[in-house]
């Protein structure tokens, strides 16, 4: 005859065990999820940067054209998905930083859009400085 706690340890393995088993494969599907999405992130704010980078150079280059790409580049970001919030503002910097102040204000006016708005900031020893920010 075989003991009672021997017959409940099976009986208690044999409910447990694919419960186990589920619980390792679900754990394994949400840490898979987690890293694609950190890795999908990763990887838009690399293109994202890489973008910048591009239009940065065209712009900052003697070249009409290249400073027309550019700033068509910088516009086109600022409205993408590509972009994620937390980049908004270092892209919005730089643009204002480069592009405004390299083509004028006149020109790059119609970056902005309903949400975006121009700042002019004096500062005590280097003139103004520009930027674009969100509207609240």
């Amino acid at each position: 005859m075989i003991p009672t706690w021997i017959s409940v340890v099976g009986v208690v393995m044999t409910v447990l065990s694919p419960l186990l088993a589920l619980g390792g494969v679900a754990l394994g599907a949400y840490l898979t999820r987690k890293s694609d999405r950190e890795l999908d992130t990763w990887r838009h704010r690399e293109e994202t940067m890489r973008m910048v980078r591009w239009a940065v150079e065209q712009i900052l280059e003697d070249d009409d054209v290249g400073t027309d790409a550019g700033v068509v580049t910088l516009r086109s970001l600022m409205r993408s998905e590509l972009l994620q919030p937390e980049d908004y503002e270092l892209v919005a910097a730089l643009t204002a930083a480069v592009a405004i102040d390299r083509v004028g204000e006149a020109t790059y006016a119609e970056l902005e859009d309903a949400d975006t708005e121009v700042v002019t900031e004096a500062g005590p020893e280097e003139g103004s400085r520009r930027w674009l920010r969100r509207r609240p």
